[in-house]
């Protein structure tokens, strides 16, 4: 599978949460032999030549004069890495792609895949009220064919085993939904079947699944979110193993306090074994659930994965910034966990987490934004030796400006062939709402701030408009 909000064979469909908003002189107090490979991360490859590729959705973006008609950047990475000059623009009117750009169509956001089983990774793309698209990879790179996807499913994944991607979804026939498989998803775009998976019971509504192999055994599960038809504050996560022919309920265990209700959920290997990890992030919401939430401006607990879905002998638990070596002070609105990655920076076989602080205010700049980076390890982390970055920091291009929400969006490129991991971090409301990312290129310290770069839309040979660049990394 994959990882990083799950970059994977099993792709994750995790929303996104936009703020707007560059980074802080924050308040507060500022290699080991390699782990297994871990399931829970599989290559972006679009061009399948062995190094990473990353890719920047951008929803909001102008095609031909037409207003968020949205299109779609791809980063080819190569023996230097990922550089904005090497790029590739897709949109609706890109030859061999299906229909055309309209105005509000807001083309761009997708779920990655090897969908064909190719060994090339391919792309589900969203195209508004329209089909959704299966760009496919291949040796010239992402969208060397395209054809429209006739299911309803968006997250990807084999959850039967048979070594042929499915696709998850839910079907909202019914007011509270049920999850619903597309299997043997076709070269064309067709379907072979859709069958029910998972039917809701009681007030339950279901809100959103995911795919993961929690377990590793080969066959993706279904991580659910789910609420009531009856009030706003109930529902939470709750995760399901294949069993081949169908999916067992598995409890996730969480210590006191830690509420899933509202959760965002990000999967990736945080302690370096065969096994995903999920990263949940929360922020207040101002209801009753909030009671024994111990943030004021957002928290990250990490649910360790094992051969029985969940490792249990670690029990997982809320940090924050008021968690003893986290930089800078919980505060109302600083939407700590707005965006979440995880991937291994320094080479230790552990992936760090890497969080957004959006909300973040700098001196005087309001919502200025930042980015922690906390260290993993074999029990996943702490507050120890966590990272602060932001616009603020030495070597980092750029100011910190009121609205920039430095830190909106977050994504690992993960290492490949002797590059090194790197750390793309974004301010989709930089330039009052231009957006931009900055790149850091991992070492055995971590990222590294020195020789990073910056860039936006200008560097595609247009003229920017507030577009919130930036906004989704994959």
């Amino acid at each position: 599978m994959k990882t990083s909000r799950l970059r994977t064979a099993s792709a994750i469909f995790v929303t996104l949460a936009a703020t707007t908003a560059a980074v802080p002189a924050f308040s507060g107090t500022s290699v080991a032999a390699a782990a297994p490979a871990s399931a829970a991360r599989q290559q972006v490859d679009f061009n399948g030549d062995g190094y990473e590729d990353m890719y920047a959705s951008v929803p909001d973006g102008t095609v031909s004069g037409l207003k968020k008609a949205g299109y779609l950047v791809v980063y080819p990475g190569d023996a230097k890495g990922i550089g904005p000059a090497r790029h590739q623009v897709i949109n609706q009117n890109t030859s061999g792609v299906p229909g055309s750009a309209a105005a509000n169509a807001r083309f761009g956001a997708g779920t990655p895949a090897d969908i064909d089983r190719d060994g090339y990774t391919d792309l589900l793309v969203s195209a508004g009220n329209g089909p959704r698209i299966i760009l496919f990879g291949g040796t010239s790179g992402l969208g060397t064919r395209a054809v429209e996807y006739r299911g309803q499913g968006y997250a990807l994944g084999d959850f039967d085993g048979d070594g042929r991607t499915d696709a998850a979804g839910i079907d909202r026939t019914e007011w509270e939904g049920k999850i619903v498989l597309d299997e043997s998803i076709g070269a064309d775009g067709s379907v072979g079947n859709t069958r029910t998976a998972l039917t809701a019971g009681g007030v339950t509504v279901y809100e959103g699944v995911q795919a993961v192999d929690m377990n590793n055994d080969g066959k993706d599960d279904l991580l659910v979110s789910s609420g009531c038809d009856d009030e706003p504050d109930c529902g939470g996560r709750s995760l399901y193993l294949s069993t081949g022919t169908g999916f067992t309920y598995t409890p996730i265990v969480t210590a006191p306090g830690t509420y899933l209700e509202h959760s965002t959920v990000t999967v990736g290997s945080v302690n370096g074994d065969a096994y995903p990890d999920l990263v949940f992030t929360r922020q207040p919401t101002g209801m009753d659930s909030d009671v024994d939430f111990p943030s004021k401006g957002g928290a990250v607990a990490v649910v360790l994965g094992g051969p029985k879905g969940q490792n249990t002998a670690v029990k997982p638990k809320w940090i924050t910034q008021a968690t003893a070596g986290v930089p800078g002070a919980d505060e109302r609105g600083d939407a700590m966990g707005a965006s979440a990655s995880v991937g291994d920076l320094d080479g230790d076989g552990y992936g760090e987490v890497v969080v957004g602080l959006p909300g973040e205010d700098v001196d005087t700049a309001k919502d200025a934004g930042g980015v922690l980076v906390f260290k993993g390890r074999a029990s996943g982390i702490t507050g120890a030796d966590t990272k602060v970055i932001g616009q603020s920091t030495a070597n980092i291009p750029g100011v910190d400006e009121t609205g920039d929400a430095f830190g909106g969006e977050v994504h690992v490129v993960a290492p490949a062939k002797g590059v090194p991991a790197t750390l793309a971090l974004a301010a989709p409301g930089e330039n009052t709402g231009q957006g931009g990312v900055w790149l850091l290129k991992g070492s055995r310290t971590g990222p590294v701030t020195k020789g990073s770069v910056s860039f936006g839309e200008s560097s595609l040979g247009v003229t920017p408009s507030a577009v919130r660049f930036g906004w989704w990394l994959g």
